[in-house]
C-alpha cells in the first residue's frame, strides 16, 4: 500500500473507530469457494451471517477480517427455511475480540425501498474495506434489487454475502449478481427475524465462557479428579467412558440424561476453578447440549448443590467457571444439538 493511500485508510479507520459495522465484514473461505459476512455479538458468543452457497455445504469456514487481519474459524449451521440463501456461523479465535455489532443492530431500522442509496461494503485481496455506492432499483417483500451508481465498479465473484448499508445501519445481504454491475439482496428484515429467532432459541442456557476447541488453559496438567460412573453405556466397549480420562472418545446413545461422576483423588474436598468440556461435530455423532453440573461435598456423594447449567455450542465448546470446594462433581447431559446418539471427546478439571 502505498504511504498517501495508507494514511488515508487508517485516518479512515479511526473516523470509523474500527468498532462501527463496517469492521464487522469479514471475508468467508470454504474450501475454493469464496465470499462475505457479517459477525455480530449476542452475549458471550461471536456470530457470522453469510449465505448459504457461500458455505459450500461445509460445516467449517474460515473468516479473514478488514486490516490489520487476524482470522478464525466458524462452525455453520442451516436451520432456515429450504430456500433462504442464509446461514449463520459460531465464530472461534482472535477474530472474537473484534466482534462488537450487536443483534439489535440487525433491527430493521434501515428500510431499504426503491430509489434509496447506499453503500456496498467488501474486502479486496488485501484486506482493505472497499465501499461501493449503489442504489435500489426493484424493492419487494423479503428481497431487492440494487445497481452500481457510476459503473466504475463491478459485482465480480466472491461479493456474496457483502452487506449493502445505510449510513452504518445493515440494510441487507446480497446473494445473486444479476449483471456485472447490479445484485440481489435479502432484506435486512428478513435476515433479522430469522437470526433473532434461532439465537434466542438456542440460549435457553447460561451463556459460558468459551475458548476455540483445540486449547486447554493448561494443557497436561494432572487432573484432581477420577471418573467414577457414567449411567449410559457407551455403543461400543471401545468407545467407553474411561476414555474420557486419556484417548479417544465417549460415545453413548442418549436414551436417558446421562449423568456422569467425577470424584477428588484422595478424598479431600479440592478447589474447583473451571471445567472444560470438548466434543467433535461429526454427521452421524452428535454433541452435548443442555448440561447441569451438581457438585457435593459429602464421603459418598449422596447430598449436592447445583453448580452451574449451560449449554454447549454446536462446535462443541464448553467452559465453565466455579471456585468451589468439592469432593464430587456429577455432570449430566440432558439433551443434545442433532442425533440421539452422542460423542465427547475430553473433560478437564482444573
Amino acid at each position: 500500500m502505498h504511504l498517501p493511500a495508507a494514511i488515508a485508510f487508517i485516518l479512515a479507520c479511526l473516523s470509523l473507530s474500527c468498532t462501527s459495522a463496517f469492521a464487522q465484514t469479514v471475508a468467508v473461505h470454504s474450501g475454493e469457494n469464496q465470499g462475505h459476512g457479517l459477525i455480530f455479538r449476542e452475549g458471550a458468543t461471536c456470530y457470522v451471517i453469510l449465505p448459504r452457497h457461500v458455505s459450500a455445504g461445509r460445516r467449517n469456514v474460515t473468516l479473514f477480517s478488514a486490516v490489520p487481519a487476524v482470522h478464525a474459524s466458524a462452525l455453520i449451521e442451516t436451520p432456515f427455511w429450504e430456500d433462504m440463501d442464509l446461514a449463520i456461523g459460531i465464530v472461534r479465535g482472535d477474530l472474537e475480540k473484534r466482534c462488537s455489532l450487536r443483534l439489535t443492530d440487525l433491527d430493521a431500522s434501515a428500510q431499504p425501498e426503491k430509489g434509496s442509496q447506499l453503500q456496498l461494503q467488501r474486502l479486496r485481496q488485501s484486506g482493505e474495506l472497499e465501499r461501493i455506492g449503489m442504489v435500489i432499483t426493484n424493492s419487494r417483500y423479503r428481497e431487492f434489487d440494487a445497481g452500481i451508481v457510476n459503473g466504475t465498479s463491478e459485482v465480480f465473484k466472491g461479493t456474496s454475502g457483502a452487506f449493502l448499508f445505510s449510513g452504518e445501519t445493515p440494510a441487507g445481504m446480497i446473494i445473486e449478481a444479476l449483471s456485472p454491475t447490479s445484485g440481489r439482496f435479502i432484506r435486512i428484515e428478513e435476515i433479522f427475524l430469522n437470526v433473532n429467532r434461532w439465537v434466542k432459541r438456542r440460549s435457553g442456557f447460561a451463556a459460558t465462557e468459551t475458548r476455540p476447541a483445540n486449547q486447554s488453559s493448561q494443557p497436561g496438567k494432572e487432573s484432581p479428579f477420577e471418573l467414577a460412573s457414567a449411567s449410559l453405556p457407551p455403543i461400543d466397549p471401545k468407545y467407553s467412558e474411561y476414555n474420557l480420562s486419556g484417548s479417544g472418545n465417549y460415545v453413548f446413545e442418549l436414551s436417558a440424561p446421562n449423568r456422569i461422576a467425577f470424584k477428588a483423588k484422595g478424598n479431600a474436598a479440592v478447589t474447583l476453578s473451571k471445567i472444560e468440556m470438548r466434543a467433535t461435530p461429526e454427521p452421524e455423532v452428535s454433541v452435548p447440549r443442555n448440561v447441569v453440573i451438581e457438585l457435593s461435598n459429602t464421603e459418598d456423594g449422596m447430598r449436592t448443590r447445583v453448580g452451574a447449567a449451560a449449554e454447549m455450542g454446536p462446535d462443541g465448546v464448553l467452559d465453565i467457571t466455579l471456585n468451589q470446594k468439592t469432593r464430587w462433581v456429577f455432570i449430566t447431559i440432558r439433551s443434545a444439538w442433532d442425533s440421539t446418539t452422542v460423542g465427547l471427546d475430553t473433560i478437564r478439571f482444573e
